[in-house]
């Protein structure tokens, strides 16, 4: 037995246990949640603007006609040398200096492929220029070396 009075006991039974919060939800997030979503958000919309962006260069798009002609060359169709003479002087006239290489044809051609360390070798250069002009002949090791030295050539140049 204790030894409350009656009134002690009285107060002690207006006494009730201890009541423990709410649990805490997930919505809404903390503020540090929001930042992080809005920087997914910006890098993921930063990374896909850079994608599309490139894709519309002309390099992008020029090394994807390089693409599709080297596969003609594989399948030697005829015209495709033609299409890798055509695709290069493109690319040079697209460029900063492209109205210095619009009057350039054969020699003074072959010697702007070839100027530089980005230049093309000269045998490439020389089947590169003449290529419009020559007879339509199945694909050469020389024209398959072309397009491999066009590949390098586009990169740097476009």
């Amino acid at each position: 037995m204790s030894n409350l009075t009656p009134e002690m006991q009285a107060e002690l039974d207006k006494l009730r246990d201890i009541r423990l919060p709410d649990p805490v939800g997930w919505w809404p997030p903390a503020p540090g949640w929001w930042v992080l979503l809005a920087l997914a958000v910006l890098t993921f919309a930063a990374i896909a603007a850079f994608v599309i962006r490139r894709r519309h260069t002309r390099r992008h798009a020029a090394l994807r006609e390089l693409a599709a002609i080297r596969a003609r060359l594989a399948d030697e169709d005829a015209n495709a040398a033609t299409d890798l003479a055509v695709l290069i002087r493109r690319v040079a006239l697209s460029g900063p200096e492209g109205r210095r290489f619009a009057a350039l044809s054969g020699p003074e051609w072959v010697a702007e492929l070839e100027r530089g360390e980005a230049g093309l070798s000269e045998a490439v250069a020389a089947s590169i220029a003449n290529a419009p002009y020559a007879p339509a002949s199945a694909a050469s090791e020389t024209l398959r070396r072309a397009a491999d030295e066009a590949e390098i050539w586009i990169r740097r140049h476009a």
